[in-house]
């Protein structure tokens, strides 16, 4: 091998020597140039960190940036970039109101911090004067040969403790000027940036968010559809690097996500509403069997019964929505339509405006079926959150009823819920009977107990009052398999508080005597339990029981309902 400067052979040895130096050279200066990188890649992350807190969009901790880890980094990252979020879109107005409140904020800090740094500057001072006497003594008497233990051992406990409370009471002072430091400099920031936007709102041309002036940090503030941008194009640059850069953190932490909803929840531009599936179909078969006994008993009956309950989307507001059913008494009298399918339900549901409309005929369910829960033919209308107002026209589907209307109010509370309202219901016969109702409902733990109060009157005959007290425990998981519900009731309700009743017992045999004429001094009393219990594969037991007594006669008549059902659906919630 030759040399390449003097022509010369070197020696292997020298050959090997050689690489060995330059090897280390250059990795020493791979070596520096990675260490430089990752300090300037450090000093990135702290300057706009820096920026963010200077934005007002998080806090600067008390110890410097360097002595937290990447993690934790990306923990005050996300901080920023969430409340960034926030306040990243509107007007210049708008931008305007929070700098107010952030100069607010910054003016009160500054203000605390203030006199922060005076008492520490005061704790220095009487640490140091304590320091120095205990100190002197200390060392004086050491000087003087007073060298014995039991001398020189409290004034050396004395000494170093004043000695500690002024290493902390420096400590201190210095935090707390280095606070003052950094909160003037971000308020003076905050100030320059309120007036930049004042002179913006009031479009001066000598400086604004929107000025050529403030471009290099305020950027580009047009955007689409003639709107202001209020954040600083440096920020925005920021924000997206950072976000970049701690995306693994970011993403660990849940803050992605959070941002996302965030962005969700303000865009004001509408997304259009797509179905899944524009028909959605519940159906349900049942099979019950009722046995009663008493004087007020009826047909013992078993029977079984099929509903196929259509929901079609037409518009994404109105749906047309039905009930399909079928039904066989396989003991007892069916009715005219036993074996046969009938259209029992069917009406256009949707909203108009601030309301929500049905019309149509489909199912009412008044004072929680305690005055009537059946077909109903005609329009309801609700509205209003959290006070609830309900309104029905038209006419019930039972006891010869020719024309029927009621209202509602309710509101529903924490724990609680309140409601009142009133039912009229004409008969074709000219008789009419009305009934007003108050209802109370109250969370104790896991039970709901309930109490209402029914007045009902006939025409040309005198109110009647009536009430049911109520206690239920429904689980919130109550759909699930393996759960059940129940329920315990007491009735005492005059024939005049209600026309078809929701309960599977005699009631609406007692409202009538033996001629089959209405009967205005009948009505009932009494209690009923009732237990529902969820097995998989969405089948469902049912099992009630009421023991009640007529109110004119005094008869009694007993009640045993079972059930089990099975339900289907071609859809996945």
């Amino acid at each position: 091998m030759l040399n390449g400067f003097n022509g010369k052979k070197r020696s292997p040895l020298e050959a090997s020597v050689k690489k060995c130096l330059l090897g280390a050279v250059f990795l020493g200066i791979g070596l520096s140039a990675s260490t430089v990188q990752a300090a300037a890649s450090d000093t990135w992350i702290y300057d706009s960190i820096t920026l963010l807190a200077k934005e007002g969009y998080m806090d600067m901790p008390e110890k410097p940036l360097s002595a937290y880890s990447k993690k934790e980094l990306g923990q005050m990252v996300a901080q920023a970039l969430l409340e960034f979020e926030k306040n990243r879109t509107g007007s210049l107005a708008d931008e305007y109101g929070r700098i107010s409140r952030l100069l607010v904020v910054d003016e009160v800090q500054l203000k605390l911090a203030e006199e922060q740094e005076r008492a520490a500057e005061s704790r220095i001072k009487s640490a140091r004067s304590k320091a120095a006497k205990d100190t002197e003594m200390y060392v004086r008497r050491s000087m003087q040969g007073k060298n014995r233990l039991e001398v020189m051992q409290p004034l050396k406990e004395k000494s170093n403790a004043s000695l500690n409370r002024l290493e902390q009471a420096s400590r201190d002072y210095a935090q707390a000027k280095s606070r003052v430091e950094q909160r003037s400099r971000m308020l003076d920031y905050v100030r320059k940036r309120k007036q930049d936007l004042l002179a913006g709102l009031n479009g001066s041309e000598n400086g604004s968010a929107v000025s050529a002036g403030n471009a290099g940090i305020y950027g580009n503030s047009v955007s689409a559809g003639g709107a202001t941008s209020v954040v600083p194009a440096s920020v925005l640059d920021t924000v997206g690097r950072l976000r970049a850069e701690f995306l693994p953190e970011l993403d660990e932490n849940g803050s992605l996500d959070s941002m996302n909803a965030r962005q969700q929840l303000e865009s004001n531009m509408p997304v259009e509403d797509v179905p899944d599936q524009r028909l959605k179909v519940d159906a349900e078969v049942r099979y019950d069997v009722r046995y009663s006994s008493g004087a007020d008993s009826g047909e013992n009956r078993q029977r079984a019964r099929a509903r196929l309950y259509p929901d079609y989307n037409i518009d994404n507001n109105w749906h047309a929505i039905g009930m399909l059913e079928w039904e066989k008494a396989f003991t007892g009298s069916g009715d005219d339509k036993d074996g046969k399918l009938k259209l029992d339900r069917y009406y256009l549901s949707g909203n108009v405006g601030i309301a929500h409309m049905d019309l149509g005929a489909f199912g009412s369910t008044m004072a929680e079926g305690n005055i009537y829960d059946s077909k109903f033919m005609g329009v309801r209308v609700q509205a209003g959150e959290p006070v609830k107002y309900t309104l029905e026209y038209g006419k019930a589907a039972k006891d010869k009823i020719e024309q029927s209307y009621d209202f509602t109010i309710s509101y529903q509370g924490a724990v609680y819920r309140v409601e009142g309202g009133f039912y009229h219901f004409k008969r074709r016969d000219e008789n009419s009977q009305d009934i007003y109702m108050a209802n109370y409902h109250h969370n104790i733990g896991l039970l709901d107990a309930g109490a209402m109060l029914l007045y009902g009157r006939n025409k040309g005959d005198s109110g009647k009052t009536g009430y049911v007290f109520t206690l239920g425990y429904t689980p919130q998981n109550s759909w699930q398999p393996y759960t059940f519900s129940s329920w315990l009731k007491y009735y005492y309700q005059p024939s005049s508080t209600y026309v078809s009743h929701t309960m599977n017992a005699m009631v609406d045999n007692m409202r009538y005597d033996k001629n089959d004429s209405f009967n205005r001094n009948g009505g009932f009393k009494g209690w009923g339990i009732g237990i529902n219990y969820n097995l998989p594969a969405a089948w469902t037991l049912g099992l009630e029981f009421y023991r009640l007594q007529d109110l004119e006669w005094g008869r009694r008549s007993n009640t045993i309902w079972f059930a089990v059902t099975k339900s289907f659906q071609n859809y996945h919630e």
